[in-house]
């Protein structure tokens, strides 16, 4: 008999770290932001004023799966809405249930939500990446009696890596591919020295996350650009540079960090902070010294990250959903994204803002 526990208090999970990390490791496409270490981080600084719900489903008394949620107000022309949804924040480019079995989980979580009490206006799954999806999020609303409607989300641009980095570079324009080969050679020959941060897994004797490193990263992006960005999205944001070393200590933890940097004359010029997991590497933020650019610094660092990825059998790299424009010349593959929503009937807001997505999206189809 399937049955579901919901967790409120971020402490709690704890009891369930064993089962979340044996889940994580069956998840597909799982990232760091599917970890528990990560949800403890986001939750330590960006927990204020939401609700935790952490759906854990089990048959038999056995965790098959678990589906993490939040719910928290927002701003949306319709007025304040209360939205159920995943706590991702748009930190990284997906998320999805947790474990093996994501139909099971979908279906088990989403038959409790539809029998308990409804405290939120709208049920809203951002972030779904299409291929691993499959519909599965939209057929188990609908078995349970939800009305969902699917939105375009925003998609990310990737790097299918093939086993050659000669192949790869045969696939870029003549002249991009130029480029990079000049790039890579130019920094090669004026003692440019590419590093990579890579922690190997070793429980018998644990390494210390590199924060000397990280720290080296932060100094240089506030040196560039990043330093007096006003987003509050970058590594050296007061706002933001808290959760970014607590990310990083808990990814290297995991074994999950993936940190390429160059040095010129041992001074570091610049960085790439990135996640890894399974073959895939999600690339986060980078940086390089602005008084640098003779050497291409931002060419040279991707052409030897994508390098160095295929030599270690890498199979994609992720550049995330921002961008595009930068990011076409490298990608060979974009991930599509999108997000099933469901509209309370009993929410006049929720209903209003129902018929703005319509029309939202109604007039960016006819534009296309």
């Amino acid at each position: 008999m399937a049955k579901v526990i919901e967790i409120n208090d971020i402490h709690a999970l704890g009891a369930y770290r064993y089962s979340w990390n044996q889940l994580f490791a069956q998840t597909s496409h799982a990232t760091f932001f599917q970890t528990l270490n990560w949800l403890e981080t986001y939750w330590q600084f960006y927990g204020d004023n939401k609700k935790l719900r952490v759906l854990i489903a089990q048959v038999g008394g056995q965790v098959i799966g678990i589906l993490p949620l939040v719910e928290q107000t927002e701003s949306t022309h319709a007025g304040s809405v209360r939205v159920l949804t995943y706590p991702l924040a748009a930190w990284g480019p997906f998320f999805g249930p947790i474990g093996g079995q994501p139909t099971a989980t979908l279906y088990t979580c989403l038959q409790y939500l539809a029998g308990t009490s409804r405290t939120w206006d709208m049920l809203d799954f951002r972030w779904v990446e299409t291929e691993i999806d499959r519909g599965r999020t939209f057929s188990a609303m609908r078995c349970q009696a939800f009305t969902p409607v699917i939105l375009p989300g925003k998609p990310s641009y990737a790097i299918e890596l093939p086993t050659d980095f000669e192949n790869y570079l045969a696939s870029r324009t003549p002249k991009f591919r130029a480029a990079i080969r000049r790039a890579v050679r130019k920094a090669e020959q004026d003692g440019v020295v590419a590093e990579r941060y890579r922690p190997v897994s070793d429980r018998q004797s644990p390494i210390p996350p590199n924060e000397t490193l990280y720290e080296e990263c932060v100094q240089l992006a506030k040196r560039t650009w990043q330093g007096s960005s006003s987003t509050g999205t970058t590594i050296s944001h007061e706002q933001t540079a808290a959760y970014f070393h607590e990310c990083f200590i808990q990814a290297a933890r995991l074994r999950m960090i993936d940190l390429m940097t160059l040095r010129y004359q041992d001074r570091l010029v610049a960085f790439s902070y990135n996640f890894h997991h399974q073959g895939r590497v999600l690339g986060i933020r980078m940086g390089y010294e602005p008084d640098c650019k003779h050497h291409s610094p931002g060419v040279a660092l991707m052409g030897m990250q994508i390098r160095d990825s295929i030599e270690r059998g890498d199979q994609l790299f992720d550049l995330g959903s921002d961008y595009p424009e930068i990011k076409a010349p490298w990608i060979n593959r974009t991930l599509e994204s999108q997000r099933i929503c469901h509209y309370s009937g009993f929410s006049v807001l929720a209903n209003v803002l129902r018929w703005g997505h319509w029309l939202k999206y109604r007039r960016a189809h006819a534009a296309v």
